[in-house]
């Protein structure tokens, strides 16, 4: 499998080269957590069920919340 070619245009939106037709499509929503602190997992495919892989790495029992 061959690198996505990706690019950003003068107006801001990210675009990715389509392989078969050879013109750049708008990725929506590119960049759009930059901001955030929201923590990712390295190796996380985001083209895949996110569950499967959160569970792949650690225990597959569901931990209930404590009771207070």
């Amino acid at each position: 499998m061959t690198k996505a070619q990706t690019k950003q245009e003068l107006t801001g939106k990210w675009v990715v080269r389509d392989s078969r037709s050879g013109r750049y499509v708008e990725v929506r929503g590119a960049d759009s957590m930059k901001s955030s602190q929201l923590p990712l997992k390295k190796g996380v495919d985001l083209t895949k069920p996110i569950a499967n892989q959160g569970l792949k790495g650690g225990s597959h029992q569901v931990r209930k919340p404590r009771d207070s």
